[in-house]
């Protein structure tokens, strides 16, 4: 007990001098409206969502057996809530100085949403960081019974990652595995890890969510990218009461004048990924892969052009265990990144180690570190050493 006490006072110390942040959106609000703790939706740690969490956000922010229940908005302290992330980060290239060692005031979020009436939900994130401004809002609707309902969600969504099961829900720890939250191809910018304008059709059948979604897709300026829009496929299937399960996505996207040297070109785009993972008590394993193809990409040739191809892919292996009394996660990543399979030594091989310290008061406080070990492929290539954590509160 005494050790375990100990290794959280030095993570805490340590993330207290060391921090960074991650995107999270666990609202304290719905945990005052129901009187629980975050932990009833959230496991092992905020942001990471468990069955129950997922249930209550696939049902519109109402348990499910609310669906078709009034709800009143009788207490505006059960629908706002607020986080603040103060970080740390510091980043090295073998042989050189480093180029990263600051502390930041990472974001500062404001949230408001929950369930309105006896079928809608609104749900609404304004946050800023040192990138800018981000806005999620949308609108979303059900109809049906506890374990078999249908509805929609309309507006600037978070389409896929951050909600989704094994893998696309948030991570325990700080960054998305590369595959997710980067560039999968050297040729067209989408990731996916952004929000997007537009709508989702979604059915419900147990612990089974199968949806389609029609976005405007990747945005380039000076392109016209909302004439071409983009559809996604999702299905996400839950196991076990723990949260374990699965994800299939494809994403089918165009492009319009992706390249100035053909402003009038459609390059189209591919995206599969499927993922799973199994929770066995305090411990947890996960896989994922995903896969990309760009087609009809312009290639100057002369003063006209021809169009190329692209295929890339990434995968990742995660494992973690949370300490029983602590609730402290220990847990690790191996990633993989080929963004561009028809070239030799391409791509980035990543190790993350990192560790999670949850605090409850029924609000949330939380401690993470996480470090990273980047190995890029090709001759002359240097490994990048980074250092990211995290003190995070949730009001």
């Amino acid at each position: 007990m005494r050790k375990t006490i100990l290794l959280g006072g030095l993570l805490a110390l340590a993330l207290f001098l060391f921090g960074l942040p991650a995107k999270t959106a666990a609202i304290p609000a719905w945990a005052r409206k129901y009187n629980m703790n975050c932990n009833g939706c959230h496991s092992p740690a905020v942001p990471r969502l468990n069955t129950f969490g997922f249930k209550f956000k696939w049902a519109g922010y109402r348990l499910p057996e609310e669906i078709g229940e009034k709800q009143e908005v009788a207490n505006v302290s059960d629908y706002i809530a607020a986080r603040m992330a103060v970080q740390y980060a510091y980043n090295k290239t073998e042989g050189s100085p480093p180029t990263t060692s600051q502390f930041e005031l990472d974001n500062a979020t404001l949230w408001a949403g929950g369930a309105i009436g006896k079928h809608f939900g609104a749900f609404l994130e304004f946050a800023h960081n040192e990138g800018g401004t981000e806005l999620v809002n949308h609108v979303s609707g059900v109809w049906g019974q506890a374990e078999n309902y249908a509805g929609f969600r309309v507006g600037q969504m978070h389409w896929l990652l951050e909600g989704a099961v094994a893998g696309f829900d948030r991570p325990t720890g700080l960054a998305m595995p590369t595959p997710l939250g980067n560039q999968l191809t050297s040729a067209l910018p989408f990731v996916f890890d952004s929000p997007q304008l537009g709508l989702e059709a979604f059915w419900v059948k147990g612990r089974n969510r199968l949806s389609a979604e029609v976005l405007n897709g990747v945005m380039i300026a000076g392109a016209g990218n909302r004439v071409a829009k983009d559809v996604a496929l999702i299905d996400q299937f839950i196991f076990d009461k723990q949260g374990s399960g699965f994800t299939a996505v494809a994403y089918l996207g165009r492009i319009i004048g992706a390249d100035p040297i053909a402003p009038t070109l459609t390059s189209k785009f591919t995206r599969l990924a499927i993922t799973a993972n199994k929770i066995f008590g305090p411990a947890e394993l996960m896989a994922g892969y995903a896969y990309a193809k760009d087609t009809d990409l312009p290639i100057a040739a002369g003063s006209a052009f021809t169009t190329t191809s692209v295929k890339g892919n990434g995968f990742w292996l995660y494992g973690g265990y949370t300490l029983p009394k602590s609730r402290m996660t220990l847990f690790g990543r191996y990633e993989v990144v080929n963004p561009n399979s028809g070239v030799a030594d391409q791509g980035n091989t990543r190790f993350v180690l990192g560790s999670v310290l949850p605090v409850e008061m029924p609000e949330y406080l939380r401690f993470a570190l996480e470090y990273t070990l980047d190995q890029p492929k090709g001759p002359g290539s240097l490994k990048q050493h980074g250092l990211i954590g995290q003190v995070m509160i949730v009001f």
